[in-house]
């Protein structure tokens, strides 16, 4: 199973036996996420990973998932981090997924920056993710994922080809804070452009995860295109992003 397969069987996991993992293949782990290119250039992210132990002692407050390993990303505090951040996790969690692990993102933990190891201090913890062997199936059928209709995120403008509409789809199964899925995206045969949608009810925490839930989407968009071998490249466009819109936000674009 490679990344792109893993997009339609993945499932939230939040019960995990308690077993230790071999050690060449949590090397394995962290050898992909540091191999993962950043979506934005001149945005570092660094991997800390922990043992069910050790969690309380880098975090504070109620960890809600008992697991045996965590993975942590801190990353520059700069302009596209959080989405950058979901664009290198997601694909973290797929590998998880094609290496028969399961997974489940904890985004409320509050780091405790007087335990920071010195690498991290001048950096910001963004997102961990649990992982381990799942006590039940870790895999789900396609189709039994809840997730919106197509036609409710996105607005296809021209004609598309088929590995568009393979792009799409796989955008369309990205997992987001709640299951809110606040992506909206615009379709065009050769580029595709994503927007958050405004929403008075997202506010606090889930407000500020939604720019992570975009980058997860960018993601599965990115892994598609790969898996179909285009290149794509992932730029904000200025006279989308100079408009005013009157429910969503322009966020990015991809060019095919």
């Amino acid at each position: 199973m490679n990344l792109y397969e893993a997009i339609f069987v993945r499932k939230t996991i939040r019960k995990f036996h308690m077993d230790s993992l071999d050690k060449v293949l949590l090397n394995n782990i962290i050898t992909f996420a540091e191999s993962i290119p950043m979506l934005f250039e001149g945005i570092n992210v660094e991997y800390k990973l922990l043992e069910h132990k050790d969690i309380k002692h880098y975090f504070n407050g109620n960890i809600t998932v008992k697991s045996p390993y965590y993975l942590s990303l801190y990353s520059d505090k700069t302009s596209g981090y959080q989405m950058n951040a979901g664009f290198v996790i997601q694909q973290i969690a797929l590998y998880l997924t094609a290496k028969g692990l399961g997974s489940c993102y904890l985004g409320r933990l509050k780091a405790k920056k007087s335990v920071f190891d010195e690498s991290l201090k001048e950096k910001e913890h963004v997102i961990t993710l649990a992982f381990g062997e799942g006590e039940h199936e870790i895999y789900r059928q396609s189709d039994r994922i809840k997730r919106l209709p197509l036609t409710d995120i996105a607005i296809i403008k021209s004609e598309i080809g088929k590995n568009v509409k393979t792009m799409v789809s796989a955008a369309r199964l990205a997992p987001s804070s709640m299951n809110s899925q606040p992506w909206r995206l615009v379709v065009y045969d050769n580029r595709i452009h994503v927007f958050c949608k405004r929403n008075i009810f997202l506010q606090g925490i889930l407000s500020e995860l939604k720019l992570i839930d975009i980058g997860i989407c960018l993601a599965h968009l990115v892994v598609a295109a790969e898996e179909l071998w285009l290149n794509v490249r992932v730029v904000k466009v200025d006279n989308i992003n100079n408009l005013s819109f009157k429910k969503n936000d322009y966020i990015i674009s991809l060019l095919l």
